[in-house]
């Protein structure tokens, strides 16, 4: 027996296929591209995310060693709160917009005029902002009606692949919590909230806890990709909580950071979560752990800034990491903002973007990218220590993504956050988390905290270094100042 988890992201689809003990047997990835045909505008054309999700599927179900272990069920790690309008049949009406595309603020700031931050955190987990699902689909029906009118749904990643897949369209409790009608008492939508916000109910999927069997694939997906007629799709998560399934980053203390494309995190937390978060941009969603919430904090200031600022400068990794390891203890000569992308809850403002100071004639590539690793860096100790005022326990980061394999910024990671940091051995945390979730549903694990007790294992460790720490205080303290 096998599972499959598939990573459905912004940049790529992921699939790839495990045995029950965990070890990898087959993975494919397939690129996704993104269009900005306007400044501050970000879109992905649904249908080529969708050959990318058949091609990656398609490559793994071939491959010999899935042949001979065969799938029992799969699931999905979901790139959350980008919708998208959905034909009654499928067909995507409309492109996705991403979550950094600005379009929308009129209409955030109208949902979330309709109640005070505190209520909105208390209800929902999250002040509705213009990435909120909600916020987008309204935003859709103002500004192209007819594609409104022609909707069945509005669908984020997770419901829209388990339509196809399974015939149902079936959204997870995490991917639902970023919708402003979640109503996180009840785990269903809220009809208060549906009326006060003017949704259409029939725009909605239907919602299921994580790791909850939707129903067996369709016979033509069985046919086409040569997988068991009775192969279960279970729900999964959003994506930065598959991935601390997938790095077993599930237990209160724990930081399961994805320093990816995004720079994001999440905590595990226990209901009762103090209300005052939400002034510190907090969210907090389902999570598929054994506390059932997790803290997050999102900030598109990641990777993207890094690779983009790579591309900009014809700087290969190879040569970065030379660099890098050349460089001293403290920080550089070059200090850097990096954020590039307003952060999800902050709208947008003119003038917005991320500053350089301290370059001269004789600034290397190396020294811009690593101030804006080092800013990253100070960026989320500033969030941790915002965590931890508010009484949160940290005690541990547990760190993927491409950023991961990067062990110079790992270990400044460390310092700077006084903490040490782990990186799992599996390559692909979001999928493995998912293909776990796949394997609770079908009866094969008892737990998600069995699982992985079971299956994760931790590849490297960096110790905190408190001495290196401190020669960071003055670039922190810079960009607390603001």
């Amino acid at each position: 027996m096998s599972l499959i988890g598939i990573d459905l992201g912004t940049s790529s689809i992921k699939a790839v296929a495990y045995t029950t003990d965990g070890a990898m047997l087959a993975q494919a990835s397939r690129p996704v591209p993104a269009y900005r045909p306007e400044p501050g505008h970000w879109e992905v054309n649904v249908l080529e995310s969708r050959k990318a999700f058949w091609d990656a599927l398609a490559s793994v179900t071939a491959d010999p060693k899935v042949k001979t272990d065969r799938p029992v069920a799969l699931s999905f790690s979901s790139s959350g709160r980008e919708v998208f309008p959905v034909a009654e049949d499928g067909m995507p009406l409309g492109p996705c917009l991403m979550t950094p595309d600005v379009r929308g603020d009129d209409i955030a700031a109208e949902t979330a005029s309709r109640r005070s931050p505190e209520e909105w955190f208390r209800l929902t987990g999250h002040v509705p902002r213009r990435m909120d699902a909600v916020n987008r689909a309204l935003w859709w029906r103002r500004s192209d009606p007819a594609v409104a009118a022609k909707a069945r749904w509005f669908m984020n990643w997770h419901e829209y692949y388990s339509l196809l897949v399974s015939g149902r369209p079936v959204v997870d409790w995490s991917d639902a919590g970023t919708w402003a009608t979640y109503d996180v008492a009840t785990g269903n939508w809220s009809p208060e909230r549906i009326v006060e916000t003017g949704i259409d109910p029939r725009w909605l999927p239907e919602v299921q806890p994580n790791g909850t069997p939707i129903g067996t694939i369709l016979p033509h997906v069985a046919r086409d990709f040569d997988l068991p007629t009775d192969t279960l799709l279970v729900t999964g998560a959003y994506d930065t909580y598959a991935a601390s399934v997938g790095s077993a980053a599930v237990d209160p203390g724990v930081v399961a950071l994805a320093c990816g494309t995004w720079h994001s995190y999440n905590v595990p937390v226990l209901p009762g979560w103090p209300v005052e978060l939400v002034h510190d941009g907090f969210n907090v969603n389902p999570h598929p752990g054994p506390t059932g919430f997790g803290i997050l904090s999102t900030d598109p200031n990641g990777m993207s800034v890094i690779d983009r600022t790579r591309e900009l400068l014809h700087l290969s990794i190879p040569d970065l990491e030379e660099g890098l390891r050349a460089a001293g203890p403290g920080p550089g000569h070059v200090f850097a903002d990096a954020a590039y992308t307003p952060l999800p809850h902050v709208p947008a403002t003119p003038g917005f973007g991320g500053t350089f100071s301290g370059v001269t004639l004789s600034s290397t590539g190396v020294d811009l990218v690593r101030a804006l690793l080092e800013g990253i860096v100070c960026q989320f100790s500033l969030s941790l220590d915002r965590l931890g005022r508010r009484g949160v326990e940290l005690k541990l980061i547990r760190a993927t993504g491409g950023g991961a394999r990067n062990a110079w910024w790992l270990q400044l990671m460390a310092d700077i956050c006084g903490m040490p940091v782990e990186v799992v051995a599996q390559d692909e945390p979001g999928a493995f988390g998912a293909a776990i979730l796949a394997g609770v549903g079908a009866g094969l694990y008892g737990s998600v905290s069995e699982a992985v007790a079971r299956l994760v294992t931790v590849a490297r460790r960096f110790e905190p270094d408190a001495r290196r720490g401190a020669l960071y205080a003055g670039v922190r303290a810079r960009l607390s100042a603001g």
